[in-house]
């Protein structure tokens, strides 16, 4: 050891006993429930307890983070993560979400949220519904307008997410069983994407399906620059108004009607009506080893 290395004090990181048995400095206090998160908790509390559906209004910031997930929490521990898919209990929200709304969010667990969310939307999600849509009157144009932030769906497992409004990036990353309609994304879309599908109706960042290995999306490509953003390496990508393609783009009119039923896009409503005129600006985008046969039969099995 140097001289200049003696002349260190760390002390403050180690504290004043080595000996010790845990490592001063390397110890967390666990982070406490916002008061909004104990407070759906205690208002739900009957409604889990005697599996009996309900809805709930509150006000949020974006200091209140992953709201929702406590109350999933509660719902799994109670019933599974299933368990009250068919009496589910939503929480209607109004303003800016902090982190990871909906986070593990389970089966009967349905979020409707008037205004926008930070990061981590849907993150590790299992089942249940997240709606994102902007607040009543709001004068800018929802679909060139972000309104969810980066990772969304990150390791989701299953669930519904529709956004009317654009997403950050890396949005569905390891998403492996969730489906999401969202109206634009930022870079690294659908990496590492295992399951699940993913609609997105606007411009995409680059990179799209890096690592991709299961589900499929469509995508909207009104620019005609998609066949330079996306990762050529692992996904393939079709047209779905190519003739045999009649069931991918009947059940992408579905996922379309959906959105605009639990979110009151403008732009996916003009979608909706006028399908048969941008029907042809869609690509399929599906892994290599990814036969269209066998997404075919996933089709099947989603409808």
């Amino acid at each position: 050891m140097t001289v200049k290395q003696n002349q260190i004090d760390l002390s403050g990181l180690l504290g004043h006993d080595l000996a010790a048995t845990e490592v001063p400095g390397c110890v967390a206090a666990p982070i406490p429930d916002s008061e909004l998160a104990l407070r759906i908790a205690a208002e739900t509390k009957q409604a889990v307890n005697n599996s009996i559906s309900g809805e709930f209004h509150y006000a949020v910031r974006n200091t209140d983070r992953a709201i929702g997930a406590r109350l999933s929490g509660d719902v799994a521990r109670r019933h599974g993560d299933q368990g009250m898919a068919a009496a589910p209990i939503t929480l209607r929200l109004s303003g800016a979400a902090g982190q990871s709304l909906g986070a593990w969010n389970a089966g009967g667990v349905h979020i409707l949220l008037d205004g926008e969310a930070n990061d981590g939307v849907g993150k590790g999600m299992a089942g249940g519904r997240i709606v994102v849509r902007p607040p009543m009157g709001a004068a800018w144009r929802a679909h060139e307008s972000a309104i969810v932030g980066n990772t969304c769906l990150y390791g989701a497992t299953g669930g519904e997410l529709y956004v009317a409004g654009r997403a950050g990036e890396r949005f569905g990353v390891r998403n492996s069983g969730a489906l999401a309609v969202v109206e634009g994304v930022g870079d690294h879309c659908c990496e590492y994407m295992t399951g699940g599908s993913v609609v997105v109706l606007g411009r995409c960042g680059v990179n799209f399906g890096a690592g991709m290995t299961g589900g499929y999306a469509f995508v909207f490509d009104e620019a005609r620059d998609f066949v330079d953003r996306y990762n050529h390496e692992l996904v393939d990508i079709t047209r779905i108004s190519h003739e045999g393609m009649e069931n991918y783009w009947q059940h992408l009119r579905q996922l379309l009607i959906a959105h605009v039923q639990y979110t009151g896009s403008a732009w996916g409503k003009r979608l909706v009506d006028e399908f048969r005129e941008h029907v042809h600006k869609f690509w399929l985008v599906k892994p290599k080893a990814a036969s269209l046969d066998s997404l075919t039969e996933e089709l099947r099995r989603a409808a």
